[in-house]
């Protein structure tokens, strides 16, 4: 960058002082836009994680309230497989909690 003054009166010194401080202005937007970036980025992967979870945790409440209760039909009978299978199907998809934090 170059700083340019038709004032004869600006010394060395003084432009020095005025590259630094636009440096350090252009080093600190540079800084600002990167964790910009990376705020976007981790913003996508919580979203795209919640997604994941959601769908993690339904699949486990259909495996729970269907296909197990389906295998071990056989294993009980009487009110003892009519009292699994209603607690098997009565059950909540569970809740999985996302490790990453949303927003700054």
């Amino acid at each position: 960058m170059l700083i340019v003054h038709d004032d004869a009166l600006f010394s060395k010194a003084q432009l020095e002082k005025e590259f630094k401080a636009k440096m350090k202005e252009q080093e600190r937007a540079a800084i600002q836009a990167l964790l910009v970036a990376k705020e976007l980025q981790i913003g996508a992967k919580y979203m795209e994680l919640e997604t994941q979870l959601g769908l993690a945790a339904s699949n486990m409440k259909n495996y729970a309230s269907q296909t197990y209760v389906n295998n071990i039909k056989e294993g009980f009978s009487g009110a003892a497989a009519q009292a699994a299978e209603t607690y098997l199907t009565q059950l909540q998809a569970p809740s999985l909690k996302n490790p990453i934090k949303a927003g700054g």
